[in-house]
């Protein structure tokens, strides 16, 4: 019998994340199963895969979150794509996980996972709750170096967090709206998920630049749409069959195409401010339906990532910012016409 990981846990009667704090020499296990382990591992003869054995290469984790939009999906891979090519292949693998869904479970059995596997650093897009906050606490405890991307958990125990300036993504989103819109207006904001925190802050900093230019609390509307289409576009056709004063749409997150269903099915011509240069997004700018886009280089901040870790884990290079920011770029229906030509 060819014994694994999973079978080493069941006769040691530990988890498989145990087993492989053991087989990488990472801490917290207790000498009593340490020993209880190493003892089943020499009576069973189990050898580990030589992709990690002896420590020759250091395994570099990505696990991708599930979007219902693909872009970003395909964003997450460029970004994987471009730190593989610079990489030192002779003492780095890399492990990319998918997942099929965002619950925390899965977050949490692909961390797992990845820690039988040995990875050394772990790049996570995660939601901003404790039970994932608990996990990546277990992670470096286990000897697992994370850096988050996109959405950040800054209480964890993550070394590091790359990804956008959320607050002035907001902020620019809200300057560009206040240029399309009069003082007394009022305005719709769509937002996905606020358990996120890339959610949260880009409406924060939204409204904290709203109201330093003038424009009154009550002068906008916010709806949570998790990212669904059904739900997007009845919020919109809503708010704008309950309020003929609605004259703006920031659209801080996700379903852009709802959005402008809503607007045609109302017949109503109404300034568009959305984050992410999506292909529904582009298309939409491209015929004027939308004023401006926040941009972020979502394929950055993976590459980033990974490339942060690969410093520490293989060179020694200290990570010295607890954040680092991608670029946050403003386009236009004009720049998008000269960038494609």
């Amino acid at each position: 019998m060819k014994h694994t990981v999973r079978s080493i846990a069941a006769l040691a009667g530990v988890s498989r994340g145990t087993v492989s704090r053991v087989l990488n020499n990472q801490p917290d296990v207790s000498p009593e199963v340490r020993a209880r382990v190493l003892r089943i591992i020499e009576e069973t003869g189990y050898r580990k895969d030589e992709r990690f054995a002896g420590g020759d290469k250091i395994c570099i984790g990505v696990i991708i979150t599930h979007w219902q939009d693909e872009y970003f999906t395909n964003g997450t891979l460029r970004g994987v794509h471009m730190a593989a090519r610079e990489i030192n292949t002779g003492k780095v693998t890399l492990e990319v996980r998918r997942m099929n869904g965002r619950s925390d479970e899965e977050y949490i059995r692909l961390c797992e996972q990845m820690l039988e596997l040995g990875v050394r650093g772990l790049v996570l897009n995660v939601p901003d709750n404790m039970y994932i906050a608990a996990e990546i606490d277990r992670l470096h405890r286990a000897g697992v170096v994370v850096v988050t991307y996109n959405s950040d958990l800054p209480d964890s125990a993550r070394v590091c967090h790359v990804g956008q300036d959320l607050i002035k993504s907001g902020r620019i989103a809200a300057g560009l709206m206040s240029r399309c819109i009069l003082p007394r207006a009022n305005l719709l904001i769509v937002t996905g998920n606020m358990e996120f925190r890339s959610h949260r802050l880009r409406v924060d900093g939204f409204l904290e630049r709203w109201k330093e230019l003038g424009f009154a609390s009550d002068s906008y509307q916010l709806a949570e749409c998790y990212e669904q289409y059904e739900m997007t576009y009845d919020a919109v056709r809503g708010a704008l069959e309950r309020d003929p004063n609605l004259h703006g749409v920031y659209m801080a997150t996700e379903h852009v195409r709802a959005c402008m269903d809503a607007l045609a099915r109302a017949r109503r011509r109404v300034a568009v401010v959305v984050n992410d240069l999506t292909p529904e997004a582009r298309r939409c700018l491209r015929r004027g339906q939308i004023d401006f886009v926040v941009e972020q280089d979502f394929s950055a901040q993976v590459y980033r990532a990974i490339m942060l870790l690969h410093e520490l884990l293989v060179y020694g290079h200290s990570i010295r910012q607890p954040v680092v920011y991608v670029n946050t770029s403003i386009v236009t229906q004009e720049l998008l016409e000269n960038t494609e030509r």
